[in-house]
């Protein structure tokens, strides 16, 4: 059976238990699994692709390791190549095809919960460094200032004669017990300061995508998140065919496929991006806002709208839980 054939004989709803016990940590984001599941339902495999997907145990080497379920391999190929693969289940593995569906789906979403996320992943991770803003700046003079002076030279790597020299990063724990006072004080201030520039990135980015030219928010209205106790980012994207329910499938994301403690924040900004060659209709869009207003419940909550030149008639929402 290919894992296409697979994923149209068990729907997401059946696999969801499974997924929640998987997926612990992560309930939150049970939605973007969904997502990921209607994007694999509605794709046509490769064709004239041959490949396989082995489902069998693994770990279990030493005294205290505990096996778990693997299904490989899933990241050397296009999710075309991927729905064509047959599936093949070792002969002491005993599960159902809806468990192994579940691992399945949450293997191939290892870089990505759509084709676009895990190009942009890959970009991110692997392609040239791009510095949108001050804090992002400030961050790579300081890993570059920590790669030159703290890093033994046995483990730089450099790139050709005439390039910049790459930065590549070891999975050492140095020994803190050998360090003295003065390291240990001075690993630690970078340690922060890496963090806060990170946080302060990643919030400017926020601010400048939400107050982009076009959007009906400015820079005015949502530059309170620079100074934010904490919060959360979650993206929902509508994959439907049907255009007139767009809004309806991400609020179904937020309020059906979702588990978080709303009481950890007391205020909410929420982001919609839609095609130009494809509005929304007034009604839709009244509607969900009053349905997102009455599941957060909170009292501070600021919408904003942006209409993009895209060629996708899916609408994008994006929405920060914050704590002032």
């Amino acid at each position: 059976m290919a894992l296409k054939e697979l994923l149209t004989q068990v729907g997401f709803d059946e696999l969801l238990p499974y997924l929640e016990k998987h997926e612990l940590e992560h309930l939150d984001n049970l939605y973007a699994f969904r997502e990921t599941y209607d994007i694999l339902r509605n794709m046509e495999p490769a064709n004239n692709f041959e490949g396989k997907i082995f489902v069998e145990w693994h770990g279990g080497e030493w005294e205290d390791e505990e096996k778990w379920i693997g299904v490989s391999p899933m990241h050397d190929c296009t999710w075309e190549e991927d729905l064509a693969k047959e599936i093949v289940v070792a002969d002491d593995v005993h599960i159902s095809k809806i468990e192994i569906a579940m691992h399945c789906l949450w293997e191939i979403t290892y870089w990505g919960f759509s084709p676009d996320e895990r190009k942009e992943t890959w970009q991110r991770e692997f392609g040239p460094k791009v510095l949108n803003n001050k804090y992002e700046v400030a961050l790579d003079k300081l890993e570059e200032s920590i790669w030159k002076h703290q890093t033994p030279r046995r483990l730089r790597s450099r790139g050709r004669q005439g390039e910049r020299c790459v930065r590549i990063e070891f999975p050492i724990r140095w020994n803190l017990e050998r360090k003295n006072r003065s390291k240990r004080k001075r690993e630690y201030r970078q340690d922060k300061r890496e963090e806060y520039l990170r946080k302060m990135a990643a919030r400017e980015n926020l601010v400048r995508m939400l107050s982009a030219e076009g959007s009906t928010s400015r820079r005015s209205d949502v530059e309170f998140l620079l100074n934010v106790q904490y919060g959360r980012q979650y993206d929902y994207h509508s994959v439907t065919q049907d255009t007139g329910s767009r809004l309806a499938y991400i609020l179904e994301s937020m309020t059906q496929y979702q588990l978080f403690d709303l009481t950890k924040y007391d205020s909410a900004v929420i982001f919609i991006r839609c095609p130009s060659h494809c509005p929304l209709d007034e009604t839709e869009l009244e509607i969900f806002c009053k349905s997102v207003m009455q599941h957060l419940g909170y009292t501070n909550m600021l919408f904003g709208m942006q209409t993009e030149d895209y060629e996708k008639k899916e609408v994008k929402v994006t929405l920060l839980l914050n704590k002032r």
